[in-house]
């Protein structure tokens, strides 16, 4: 696509801070069987859940979930969500495994060049599909921040991180401002309610870190 997105300069202030949630799936892509259901209906649980979680514990969070339940999501209408009215973008999947302790992988969106990004300070124009090379400093830091949340001992019976690894991922193209992808596993579909919490305290650890 040729569309051109501007990047503005940043400004620091004190402000509450959009979470846009999106949880995999909608009514015409059920998503991966687990168990007797299906990713997309697990997904939307667990981020409600996120969502109630953190607006809870730090009120200077609103979470936007992008769809409710039988809602259809159509091509680059999340990426438009994001840019628009969100500050941090969180792309969740599940999956089955029958490891004991499952892996969580966290992925960024990169076509493996990076380096050809220029200092988040300018005023700059990028192509569509190089969006994700805008705020890529606060990406970094809001990938590395959620490895460490999901790597506390306290979490460590309960699955394993990887990444955050970058590759070209669909859900989190033309998205410019920061963004990630969680792909957890379920050993059964009721276990997704593990991951409510520490995923919540990851984007509050994560906006914490954009505030200092």
């Amino acid at each position: 696509m040729n569309l051109t997105l501007t990047y503005p300069v940043a400004e620091k202030y004190d402000k509450h801070y959009v979470v846009i949630l999106d949880p995999a799936g909608d009514a015409k892509r059920t998503g991966r069987r687990i168990g007797d259901s299906f990713e997309r209906g697990l997904t939307l649980q667990c981020a409600e859940k996120i969502k109630e979680y953190v607006e809870i514990n730090a009120p200077h969070i609103k979470i936007v979930i992008t769809r409710a339940a039988g809602d259809s999501v159509y091509d680059f209408q999340n990426a438009s969500l994001a840019n628009r009215i969100g500050d941090f973008f969180v792309n969740l999947n599940f999956y089955y495994t029958q490891e004991t302790k499952p892996a969580v992988y966290v992925y960024q969106f990169s076509y493996g060049n990076d380096f050809v990004s220029q200092p988040d300070h300018c005023l700059q124009l990028y192509n569509y599909d190089q969006a994700y090379l805008i705020n890529k400093h606060t990406r970094d830091l809001f990938g590395q921040c959620f490895n460490k949340e999901l790597s506390e001992k306290k979490w460590q019976s309960l699955f394993f991180v990887m990444g955050p690894y970058k590759i070209p991922i669909k859900p989190l193209i033309g998205i410019t401002i920061p963004s990630i992808s969680i792909e957890a596993g379920l050993k059964s579909k009721e276990l997704w309610y593990l991951y409510s919490e520490p995923i919540a305290l990851a984007i509050i650890a994560a906006i914490n870190e954009l505030r200092e």
